[in-house]
Formats: structure tokens, sequence, C-alpha cells
């Protein structure tokens, strides 16, 4: 086995390679290509913000004819996200035809399983997206505000219920930090995915998430959930406050979306599945997706990519040390 100073030395040498090959685009990826099949794996379930993320590349690989191979979505739920990650970095190790969704869960769960499988384990390809995270209550609550949820948390110390992911995820934290400056206490309800998270708001076992909307529009349409605020500024939902203006300064950790490929491929590799991104944030219908569920575009790569992945992971580890000492 590696020593772990070899794995994140190997990792960003890998990392600051591909960044060189980017530069000359696709002449060189073209040199790579995948075999008869690519997988793109996820920890989440159907319905997530990452599994519909990685659908839309899916769909726009295969319908503009950016990757030859038949492409498909395999979901990994289970052991916060272990299954998944051991699939990809272990299992798969060298094999450049699987890739593996990435969002902020692939930092924090091997930090709080202390997992020897890390973020640094795979080798990245490239963030696409950062989703927006909008607070939305069951539209059967008498809450019509921020103010009035505020005011029931108060009534009733930490029977007021926030459902999300795995702890430590931005939702999470946004939450933690939230209540502490609004000066009431909530409990927080882990599920295995958002998704889950959002069915069980739609079913009354908890009292709000902090979710996109990709996940959570379609019930607000149907008026069974309602937005109160949001992180930033949307369009989807005019005059809805954000967190910002109703006197909140919180940070907001990135909740973002792209992919990761499993340790050992050759830079070839990551260079085609980066100017395939490329070409796919070009397509209608990944232009459509970003504008339907407001996201915002944030293309990082090669070197960039890895020094972002370094800085996430401090800043998650500090984080979460801040939340065990305060146990």
């Amino acid at each position: 086995m590696q020593q772990p100073s070899l794995v994140v030395s190997s990792w960003r040498c890998l990392a600051v390679l591909a960044a060189v090959l980017g530069v000359t685009g696709m002449a060189q990826a073209a040199e790579w290509s995948p075999g008869d099949r690519v997988v793109l794996a996820t920890h989440a379930g159907p319905g997530s913000g990452i599994d519909m993320f990685l659908r839309q590349v899916q769909n726009a690989w295969e319908k503009n004819k950016i990757v030859q191979a038949r492409v498909t979505v395999e979901n990994m739920p289970g052991a916060g996200g272990d299954r998944a990650r051991r699939h990809v970095a272990v299992q798969s190790r060298g094999n450049p035809n699987v890739l593996i969704g990435f969002t902020p869960q692939m930092i924090v769960g091997p930090l709080n399983a202390k997992s020897e499988v890390t973020v640094k384990s795979f080798t990245p390809v490239a963030i696409a997206v950062v989703e927006p995270m909008v607070l939305y209550i069951h539209a059967g609550l008498p809450w019509k505000s921020m103010k009035d949820l505020i005011a029931g948390a108060k009534q009733k110390p930490r029977a007021v219920l926030q459902g999300g992911g795995g702890f430590g995820a931005p939702p999470s934290i946004a939450g933690r930090d939230f209540a502490r400056e609004a000066g009431i206490e909530i409990s927080y309800t882990p599920f295995r995915s958002s998704a889950e998270a959002v069915v069980a708001l739609l079913g009354g076992h908890v009292h709000f998430v902090l979710e996109q909307p990709s996940e959570t529009d379609q019930h607000v349409k149907s008026g069974r959930l309602r937005p109160l605020a949001s992180l930033y500024p949307s369009e989807l939902y005019p005059g809805l406050p954000t967190f910002a203006s109703l006197g909140y300064k919180f940070r907001v950790l990135k909740q973002f979306r792209g992919l990761m490929a499993p340790p050992g491929i050759p830079p070839e590799a990551v260079a085609y599945y980066v100017s395939a991104m490329e070409r796919t944030r070009q397509t209608p219908e990944w232009k459509n997706y970003v504008k339907q569920n407001e996201l915002v575009e944030e293309w990082i790569t090669g070197a960039d990519l890895a020094s972002f992945i370094d800085s996430e992971e401090k800043l998650y580890a500090k984080v979460l040390a801040e939340i065990a000492a305060r146990k």
C-alpha cells in the first residue's frame, strides 16, 4: 500500500498534468477513448441532486454523441457513501471507464468515518456547477415567513426538525449556523440522501430542509412545499428573501457537482473527460438544465481543482472539529 504522502503526490502530479493536457484541447483527448460502456456512479439515490446531474451528463453525452460508448448511471447508496467510494477508488482502480459524481459528501464522508479512502484517493476531473440552497417547509405548516419558523422553534426548543443528507454536508452546516444566529435550537435528522429527506418533508416527518430547487421545485409547483428563504437571489421564486437580506451572516459551503475518476488511470483519459464536459456545457440540454434549476456554473479543472479540493478538505476538517468540540 502506498504511503499517504505518495498518494497525495501522485494525485497532485496527475491533476497538474491534466491541466497541461487540457490546454492543448481535444487533439490529445482524441488519442484515447473509452470502451463500450462508461459507468457514472453515485453514492446517492435516484432523484438526488447529484443523480440528476449525472443523468444530465448521460443525456448530453448520448444525444450529442460526445461520448461514443454506452453511458449508464449506477446508484450505489449505503455505508454513508463508502460503498460507492470503494467501488470506484478500490475495486475500479485503473479503470478509465468508471467515473463517480463529485459532491461535498466525497470529502465529508471519509472525514466523518475516518476512512482511508479519502477524496485524495480519486483522480479529479472537473467541477461544473454549484447548486443553490433554499429553505423549504411543508405547505401544511402555519409558518409564512422565517420569523414564524423562528417563533415556533423558540416555543419548543429542539422540537423543530431539519432533514438532510449525511451530517457535515453543506445543508447541515448551514442549518446549524442559521439556528445559532437566530438564537434557536433545532434538531437535525440525517437521511441516506437529500432525496430521502425531501420525501420525509413531504410526509411531515421533518419540518424543513435546506435543499436545491432541482429536488424540490416540482413539489412547490404542486402546492406541497413552500420556500421561505434562499442562500442566493432567486429568479425561480421572485420576492423570496435571501438569508443575507434578513440579516444573517453565516458562511455558505459550496454544494458543488462534478466528476472524479479512479486512481491510476492515464492522464489522456482525464483529458478526454475534461474535453467531454467542456462540450457538454455548450449543449442546449445542459443550458436548459442550468437555467431551470438556477444552477451557478463554476468550471474548475486541473491544478485549480487540486487546490480547490485541498482547501475544501481543510475547511471541512476544521468545521467538523468545531462541531465535535461543541458536543
